[in-house]
């Protein structure tokens, strides 16, 4: 069983959900460790619930997650399992134990897309990339400079003034781009780029609007409510 079998990681409305399989709970954490110090810029700030099923946690492993994520910038706020000790574990260090939220992704994307989602809670900043196969959910800013490269969609709640390319996997044509300000230096979905009018300035008025692939050409209307 490979670390991708054993940890798998996605975002929810909520934050991230992490999924722990089978194995030595130390061994795990290690590799846990591992996935999230390799893709750190992806999970910095994240709000996370821990998927573990059946297994029986105690308080002093799940304060273990807790520290572990603390020191990735991230924190632990749910236990999501089947057994009863672990959720009484998870109750009396005041996380929450049951879990209602869905993959955030963008309807029209593809199921491919919605299963791979990830949410990045700050601002980006010139010369930072986020690169991800799945939909990018970004709450916070992309600043002129910055770009986000996506398999599936790109929802930003905030102004969208660097690059995006979105729909570069299996979401294609189908992917869409959402920001409270569409004012990006290029957007990009599949094969079709676009750039915002010259005149778009911070001081304009604030007005989502999601782009997305409509005859042949990228097309910008009010985000729906």
């Amino acid at each position: 069983m490979t670390i991708e079998e054993r940890i798998t990681i996605k975002g929810t409305s909520d934050g991230l959900i992490i999924n722990i399989g089978a194995g030595s709970w130390p061994r795990l954490l290690e590799e846990l460790a591992s996935h999230l110090g390799q893709r750190a810029s992806f999970f910095k700030g994240g709000r996370v619930a821990l998927h573990v099923g059946s297994r029986q946690l105690t308080e002093p492993q799940i304060e273990m997650v807790g520290h572990l994520l603390t020191q990735h910038h991230m924190s632990l706020w749910a236990i999501e399992s089947d057994e009863i000790a672990t959720q009484s574990a998870a109750t009396a260090l005041g996380l929450e134990i049951g879990l209602t939220s869905k993959p955030l992704a963008e309807a029209s994307a593809n199921r491919s897309a919605q299963d791979n989602s990830i949410v990045i809670q700050r601002t980006l900043r010139s010369g930072q990339v986020i690169s991800h196969s799945g939909t990018v959910v970004i709450i916070g800013d992309v600043n002129p400079g910055a770009e986000v490269k996506a398999g599936g969609s790109v929802i930003i709640w905030g102004r969208l003034r660097g690059t995006v390319h979105a729909g570069m996997g299996e979401a294609g044509d189908e992917a869409v781009v959402c920001a409270l300000q569409l004012a990006p230096t290029q957007l990009r979905i599949n094969s079709y780029i676009t750039r915002s009018p010259a005149n778009v300035s911070d001081n304009d008025d604030i007005v989502p609007e999601m782009a997305s692939i409509q005859h042949g050409q990228i097309v910008a209307v009010a985000w729906p409510s």
